[in-house]
């Protein structure tokens, strides 16, 4: 019988806790002798007691592994398990890894990923910098991580794709399960472009505990976290703190003291964590992270000097990271309207402003 039948079967198996599956595999080697085991077989593994052993042997046998393999064949989804050679070695690095991933779309190479993930609620600034971030990284082949939520998570996915990039959604509910619904559109572009992956069994619904457990697997699956935008008690920290524990670089936007969306991040830069001042320096010191010459994968170009007036550059130094409008640096500097609008438009032109929403305006380096 096909073997992974076996391991569709033990993926679908809820007697035994995601630790214990991976000892079980270990003790037995793959689910076919995990499926076949004889009562006397599971006590002497010492994993579990003999209660649990009635329950797992109960259930086992109503469970119809033909036909359910088969109903499963017929969906659009697909998984893997750590009996697959093509299982992220990534994954099978951590204390807890899951023994199997359920996901929908096209696995790709993990050996280059960001993770990008931030507030649900962010700010327009945030916004712009989750998406730069994945259209950068997109355009140079790196695969975007994070987790399909609103917020910085969807405008670093949504980057990556519009860059012709990879992206992959790590989800806390049922691979089969669009959380938020509202991003359905992003689910589907996903699918077609990367993978949307779960560890919970299909039609799981996204409760609280699910989403500590999933920031673990996109910490694991990255060689470098990401965090745009978080407050003091945000989830992006989980991350951030599985980064820590799995040794992985994490890299921060920083944020204005006292703001509120910029607590987490402010805290991260406190302890240590890296930060983006700019695109470039970030990309050249990720260069340097996957090595230098050809062997990068990528290139990161230095953007020639641009020469201004002295008037642009006064213009451009009223400016920073954070939204101004037209009419506040107008009236805060006294210059007429009109006189600002077109040096705006200008350092526009030339890379150096950007309008984010009507007539706000951010330094872009």
């Amino acid at each position: 019988m096909n073997n992974l039948i076996y391991q569709y079967w033990f993926m679908k198996n809820e007697d035994v806790s995601y630790g214990k599956k991976s000892k079980l595999l270990e003790y037995f080697f793959d689910s076919y002798h995990i499926y076949n085991a004889s009562r006397k077989e599971l006590l002497a593994s010492g994993l579990l007691d003999e209660r649990k052993i009635d329950t797992f042997l109960e259930n086992r046998k109503k469970f119809d592994i033909n036909k359910e393999y088969e109903e499963f064949l017929q969906s659009p989804f697909s998984f893997i398990t750590m009996e697959d050679s093509n299982y992220p070695e990534k994954l099978r690095n951590i204390y807890d890894p899951p023994y199997g991933l359920f996901y929908i779309g096209k696995l790709p190479d993990f050996s280059k990923c960001v993770s990008i993930v931030g507030a649900r609620r962010c700010s327009a600034y945030g916004k712009k910098m989750a998406y730069e971030l994945g259209k950068e990284l997109g355009k140079l082949g790196i695969v975007v991580i994070s987790g399909m939520a609103r917020g910085i998570d969807a405008y670093g996915h949504q980057g990556a794709l519009d860059a012709g990039g990879e992206t992959i959604a790590v989800l806390g509910s049922g691979c089969d399960v669009i959380y938020p619904y509202d991003n359905r559109g992003l689910y589907e572009n996903i699918a077609r472009n990367g993978a949307v992956i779960s560890e919970y069994q299909m039609g799981t619904g996204p409760t609280a505990m699910n989403f500590p457990r999933r920031n673990r697997i996109v910490s694991a699956l990255s060689d470098v976290v990401i965090v745009v935008e978080a407050r003091e008690k945000s989830g992006s920290l989980i991350t951030a703190d599985f980064a820590l524990e799995h040794g992985k670089e994490i890299y921060v936007v920083p944020g204005r003291v006292g703001d509120g969306l910029s607590l987490g991040c402010n805290k991260l830069i406190s302890q240590g964590a890296g930060v983006i001042w700019s695109m470039e320096q970030f990309l050249k010191e990720l260069s340097e992270l996957y090595g230098t010459g050809n062997s990068t994968g990528f290139t990161v170009k230095e953007k020639p000097e641009i020469q201004l007036t002295t008037e642009q550059k006064k213009i451009y130094n009223l400016f920073d990271l954070y939204p101004k409008s037209l009419a506040q640096v107008a009236e805060e500097n006294d210059i007429d309207q009109l006189k600002l609008l077109g040096q705006i438009l200008e350092l526009e032109r030339l890379g150096l402003l950007c309008e984010i929403f009507k007539n706000n305006y951010i330094k872009q380096q």
